[in-house]
């Protein structure tokens, strides 16, 4: 190869080798401009995702607040409408007593019902003489408590032992007698203590089974009294008579509407009923003749009859909420 052609082909290589170079260059630049253009366009699709986000949130909100204010305005509608209701039964009410029209007679049972009506007291009066659940749970931990301390007291007594067989065997005198000695002494002051504690305990264990004994068989005597059942078909009969009354739109006395109204309200008839049945039963159950109180004087509390007006009591609470 001549010298010419060397030179020809040095220059071809360095040119080409200096338009890679600059490739490369525009290149790398091209790469840098394209991943600056990138990250500014990520940048601001990123922000209007925030912006939107934030509207988004905003529209949440109101949509929430607006959807509590129209449920505030149902709610005081009803109100409105329910106390619009009453007063307009009231009127009708006043109305109907002024053209001598008698309300419905609910506390009284047809002459045929009149052993069913008793049967359902007897059982009552049964069921007034068994304990409360509470009062069981009671009965059974003075139980279980007594047994607690017994448990309690022959542990201690069989240290007490252990320690007087320790002096037994022990040399008067010496670091062992001494601190057996000791043990003695406080573990028969221990004992003491206990057996005083087990002796009340003891006591009360036994006033709690012989109320356990009581209980179980007024439980039995309660479960097997036809007034148990007859309690259903007075039930029954009550459910019907309201139901007529309703249906016939009879005048109901005052002592009931001035708990439960004239009429039911639509969306809680089921609930108005089963609360007008279960006074109707207590007023027929410890004949109650109270003219404008519903339920009557209050009973005296822990008795059983307290526990089923309180009742009654709240399933009326619950018409108001």
């Amino acid at each position: 190869m001549s010298p010419d052609s060397s030179g020809d082909i040095a220059r071809v290589a360095a040119g080409l080798r200096n338009e890679f170079r600059s490739s490369d260059s525009k290149l790398r630049e091209d790469i840098r401009r394209i991943g600056k253009a990138a990250e500014k366009r990520a940048q601001e699709i990123a922000t209007r995702l925030d912006a939107i986000d934030e509207r988004v949130g905003a529209l949440v909100t109101d949509q929430a607040e607006l959807r509590r204010q129209v449920q505030r305005k149902l709610d005081e509608s009803g109100l409105r409408v329910g106390r619009i209701e009453q007063e307009l039964q009231l009127l009708e009410g006043l109305f109907r007593r002024q053209r001598g029209e008698v309300p419905v007679d609910l506390d009284s049972v047809p002459a045929e019902l009149g052993p069913l009506v008793e049967d359902v007291r007897q059982a009552e009066r049964i069921r007034s003489t068994m304990l409360s659940d509470d009062a069981r749970a009671a009965c059974q931990a003075g139980i279980d408590a007594f047994e607690r301390r017994e448990r309690t007291l022959a542990e201690t007594r069989q240290r007490a032992v252990a320690a007087s067989r320790k002096l037994a065997v022990g040399k008067a005198g010496g670091w062992t007698f001494r601190r057996a000695a000791a043990a003695y002494r406080s573990e028969r002051a221990l004992l003491g203590v206990q057996e005083g504690e087990v002796a009340a305990a003891r006591v009360e264990r036994d006033a709690a089974e012989r109320d356990l004994r009581v209980d179980a068989t007024q439980q039995q005597a309660y479960q097997a009294h036809p007034g148990v059942a007859a309690a259903d078909g007075l039930a029954a009969h009550v459910r019907d008579r309201i139901d007529a009354a309703v249906a016939d739109c009879e005048l109901f006395p005052s002592w009931f509407t001035n708990r439960l109204g004239y009429r039911p309200a639509p969306r809680r008839a089921a609930d108005w009923r089963e609360a007008a049945i279960q006074v109707v039963l207590y007023r027929i159950t410890y004949a109650v003749i109270d003219r404008t109180v519903a339920l009557g004087p209050r009973p005296e509390a822990g008795s059983y009859r307290r526990t089923r007006h309180d009742a009654v009591e709240a399933e009326l609470h619950q018409l108001d909420e």
